[in-house]
């Protein structure tokens, strides 16, 4: 009777120890996780400085600050609405990049490029405004 109980406490200690490591497992991921969005954020916002501040590619800005939002998973719903950035950076994702551009001949590059100059040239003034909104929500 007295090893049962021995071996009972003994896999009870063990599953509580297994128990403990992997609560701490988790609480190290989490702050990973939670250190890595404040990365993302802080990398949108120097990039809508730079968006606003003219001093970047504007669709490729675009882009950059869409996989950032995205990739970390910050909600549409929790962001203020960026309609036309939505739009706009949707058309430039749906058109090839990379490698995939690279290898297109050189009049179907060109066409694209004129699509997301004419994108960006007539919607100017709502993507300013809706990065200097998404720039307000940042600093929050």
């Amino acid at each position: 009777m007295f090893w049962l109980i021995s071996v009972a406490l003994i896999v009870l200690v063990t599953l509580g120890w297994y128990a403990l490591s992997l609560i701490r497992k988790l609480k190290t991921i989490e702050r990973k996780r939670e250190q890595s969005k404040r990365d993302a954020l802080l990398g949108v916002q120097i990039l809508v400085d730079s968006y606003l501040d003219e001093q970047v590619d504007r669709s490729e800005c675009l882009l950059r600050i869409r996989v950032l939002l995205d990739a970390h998973y910050i909600e549409r719903s929790s962001r203020p609405k960026l309609v036309r950035f939505d739009e706009i950076s949707d058309v430039i994702l749906s058109m090839p990049f990379g490698e995939a551009r690279q290898q297109m001949d050189f009049s179907t590059r060109r066409e694209h490029d004129a699509v997301r100059r004419q994108l960006l040239q007539i919607h100017e003034a709502e993507l300013k405004s809706e990065l200097e909104l998404l720039k307000e929500w940042l600093d929050k």
